[in-house]
């Protein structure tokens, strides 16, 4: 089988497209040909060498796949061949193949393509992980049209939260407002911040939700109204959000961290609220699909935020 894998860190390059053994089921396992994988940041960052523990080399990334099962492990009696599934991994997505626990092979609707379904594995999650760290009446969310952005205007608007999408680039405003966003701003205008308080009646927003970092992160701080929560949830900027610590004092804001996977038992809640926005047509899944030859291109591409939705490679 094929597996996309480096031996090394570096630039989109040093992905390679190999020959690899075919992986066997063990005990309450499943094998599953892969449709679609999911790409994201944490993919580029393990690449790159930048994740927080040192990876063994070669290393083939990937946490979402959506296939079909094609052999069964001794004991699976709860999933039958040819079955569709989506399924969290550690690692090793981007592969022809893959092994997972029964368990965690999620059976697929009918009307979900694989490629939506990398959608609901982990930024769909994250996404509803997100609006639960609190009760708000209004969010800002930054990189509002990518895979996580996207979804999490779209679970908002269906929660009934008022809704302002920022973006990196006018020419990705029309995304956002597709997504049903009360408003939307560009954080490459000066005045963005000041715009973000002007949608929401000079109030600033009861929260944001930051997968920027960097200038964009501190600024959004500058948008939150009196009691505000600031989540960080990533760094797509590859800077970190700085800020001083008393400015939130007399406003008595606060700033958190947030990762769905320290809520790894509640995926499945997670993604039957997704689902029953899907099915109510109330959600949309935007993807931005690349053949698996083209996945130096893909990560290079999602590392520029030149893409919009989920980014998906298909076998």
């Amino acid at each position: 089988m094929q597996v996309v894998q480096f031996a090394a860190h570096g630039d989109a390059d040093v992905l390679q497209l190999v020959d690899a053994p075919m992986p066997r089921p063990q005990e309450g396992e499943v094998l599953i040909k892969v449709a679609a994988a999911g790409v994201n940041y944490a993919d580029i960052w393990q690449r790159k060498g930048s994740s927080p523990t040192p990876l063994p080399l070669p290393y083939v990334s990937g946490y979402e796949v959506a296939g079909t099962i094609e052999a069964l492990g001794e004991g699976v009696t709860t999933r039958q061949l040819g079955q569709r599934v989506m399924a969290m991994l550690p690692s090793g997505g981007y592969a022809e193949y893959v092994v997972a626990p029964a368990a965690q092979a999620m059976p697929l609707p009918a009307e979900l393509g694989y490629a939506q379904a990398t959608a609901l594995l982990a930024q769909g999650p994250t996404a509803v992980g997100l609006l639960n760290t609190g009760s708000y009446a209004s969010v800002l969310v930054l990189a509002a049209t990518g895979g996580v952005g996207s979804l999490l205007v779209q679970v908002a608007k269906n929660r009934g939260l008022r809704v302002v999408a920022a973006v990196g680039s006018d020419a990705k405003k029309a995304a956002a407002q597709a997504s049903g966003a009360d408003a939307v701003v560009c954080y490459a205008a000066a005045d963005w911040v000041q715009q973000v308080r002007a949608a929401t009646d000079g109030q600033g927003v009861a929260a944001s939700f930051d997968a920027v970092g960097g200038r964009v992160g501190a600024e959004a701080l500058l948008a939150l109204g009196a009691g505000g929560t600031a989540v960080v949830y990533g760094a797509a900027s590859g800077e970190p959000t700085r800020l001083e610590a008393q400015q939130l004092i007399g406003q008595r804001q606060l700033v958190r961290g947030y990762t769905v996977f320290a809520e790894m038992a509640r995926f499945g809640e997670y993604t039957e609220e997704l689902l029953g926005y899907f099915r109510a047509g109330t959600l949309q899944l935007p993807v931005q699909t690349y053949p698996i030859a083209e996945v130096r291109t893909a990560q290079r591409e999602l590392e520029a935020r030149q893409t919009q939705g989920k980014v998906a490679l298909l076998f």
